[in-house]
């Protein structure tokens, strides 16, 4: 059974407010009555009749509609069930019109002692009123469809929360993929500090590695943060692969400050830097430079990462990657915006490798302050 779901009043009281002048005109119209004969009194009453039976049915359908649910909850023979809903009807029909009929005659001024004689009250259940007898199945029938109805959107909503439910825990693990990587690639950089002999720039790459993991523990589980947070890892990253690279290495940051409190996929940049450095600088023996820009185009953020091509007639493809750079880059962005966002390669090109992606420009609820400075 789905859950009870509040029945909206006003819509339920509008639409038998409108059944009512539907019956009201019936009535006008397909009746052998002389109207024009017929007091203000008169017309009062048979307009009122009308509208208190459509008012009364206001009344009735949360009461079917949980009838519904009840017998349905209880029962599972179809002849126990048809028959309970045969008595509703006919209770609907007797009582309904017999109450209706003491309302319609008290607010006109019909109303008299006589009206209440059990054979009086037997005459008020003729032909014209087994309307209401009926009007009980179009309720029972919309109460079903409305049950129906809410049932299959229980059914959507489920599927739509395992769906995001599983893309998170995708999402997550692909994050996961991408921090140890990037975390063994900085412990191998500083390893190899270590066996060239130069414990002192180690030291100093640990002290950044370890004052970049504060950051990231700081915000971890974030899906997402701000542009300017995400640019502080990739440069406290960068500082790390200085110490190891010195002067080979040169860092460039070109930010435009509207981009800075920009939301973006938590380390989205970090595969992408890590890539323009194994795959340039480190295959260079001359200087070489990594850029990392971001730019607002409208209601789009373009980020880039670029880095001087390698030396030695090294080619790059991007199954150099191994599966987690691009390729994971590619999935985080594909399940956080779907097909709302592009990831541009130009590998091998005169001025060496680019990595563009274009993203939703979103912002955080609440700026945070600019980086100081990146270059």
């Amino acid at each position: 059974m789905p859950e009870n779901r509040r029945l909206n009043w006003r819509v339920i009281l509008g639409l038998w407010t409108v059944v009512g002048l539907i019956l009201v005109l019936q009535l006008y119209v397909t009746t052998e009555r002389d109207f024009t004969k017929f007091s203000w009194r008169g017309h009062l009453y048979a307009i009122l009749s009308q509208m208190y039976r459509a008012w009364m049915w206001a009344a009735l359908t949360p009461l079917v509609f949980w009838l519904r649910r009840y017998i349905a909850g209880h029962h599972r023979q179809g002849a126990v069930i048809a028959g309970l809903h045969l008595l509703g009807a006919l209770t609907a029909f007797a009582v309904g019109n017999v109450v209706r009929f003491w309302i319609t005659a008290g607010t006109t001024g019909y109303l008299k002692a006589e009206d209440f004689d059990l054979n009086v009250v037997y005459a008020y259940l003729d032909w014209r009123a087994i309307i209401d007898f009926f009007l009980y199945w179009v309720v029972l029938t919309a109460g079903y469809i409305y049950d129906l109805n809410g049932q299959k959107r229980q059914v959507e909503l489920r599927e739509e929360q395992l769906r995001t439910q599983l893309a998170q825990a995708e999402f997550a693990a692909l994050k996961q993929k991408v921090q140890p990587h990037f975390l063994f690639n900085s412990l191998n950089a500083i390893s190899a500090l270590m066996r060239e002999g130069e414990a002192a720039r180690a030291v100093e790459a640990l002290a950044l590695l370890s004052t970049l993991l504060r950051q990231l523990m700081a915000h971890a589980g974030r899906p997402e943060i701000e542009l300017w947070r995400e640019l502080d890892y990739a440069q406290c990253y960068l500082s790390v692969e200085k110490v190891r690279f010195e002067e080979r290495l040169l860092v460039l940051f070109d930010a435009e400050e509207d981009c800075f409190s920009a939301l973006v996929p938590t380390l989205i940049l970090q595969p992408l830097v890590e890539n323009a450095v194994k795959h340039g600088i480190a295959q260079r023996r001359s200087p070489g430079r990594v850029r990392v820009t971001a730019q607002r185009a409208g209601d789009r953020l373009h980020l880039e990462v670029s880095n001087d091509p390698a030396e030695g007639g090294r080619r790059v493809r991007e199954s150099d990657n191994h599966g987690i750079g691009l390729r994971a880059t590619r999935d985080r962005l594909q399940r956080a915006f779907g097909d709302d966002q592009q990831l541009d390669c130009v590998f091998n090109g005169p001025d060496g490798t680019k990595i563009t992606l274009e993203l939703p420009l979103r912002f955080a609820r609440a700026p945070e302050p600019a980086v100081s400075t990146h270059g």
